[in-house]
């Protein structure tokens, strides 16, 4: 009898060993079956989106069909395509000359244009005052 106790005792104490092994390394699905895949990183699952640029200029070529724009800033000429339907329609409604704020990314050196929309043209200074600069004048009681 004393055989027979031992047999099982032994046999529930590995049974108990082994379970917490394998939840340990958690190498059984809910299925039980061996997971064969390997775990990826998160940073290696996606690639970052591009950042998004923000100009402001003057549009100087559009082709709605096409889908490209040309836009002239301050300091440089921006030749955008656009990839979306959204970008796209957005160049039909702006005309050559038109002032615009543009949202595009830039991805192995093509831009790509986000959004396209018309602004109003920056003030012009109408002035009729002379260029002098003001003087200031101390503050009396």
């Amino acid at each position: 009898m004393k055989s027979i106790l031992r047999l099982v005792l032994v046999s529930l104490v590995t049974l108990a060993f082994a379970g917490v092994a394998l939840a340990q390394t958690g190498s059984t699905g809910s299925t039980g079956t061996k997971s064969t895949a390997p775990a990826k990183p998160a940073a290696e699952k996606k690639a970052p989106a591009p950042k998004v640029i923000r100009a402001t200029g003057e549009l100087t070529a559009a082709d709605a069909k096409a889908g490209t724009a040309k836009v002239k800033t301050k300091d440089k000429e921006l030749s955008l395509s656009a990839e979306t339907e959204d970008a796209k329609e957005s160049l039909g409604k702006v005309k050559v000359g038109d002032m615009v704020k543009v949202a595009y990314t830039e991805k192995d050196g093509k831009l790509t244009l986000k959004s396209l929309s018309k602004t109003k043209a920056p003030a012009k200074s109408t002035s009729t005052k002379s260029d002098k600069p003001m003087e200031s004048k101390p503050a009396t009681k």
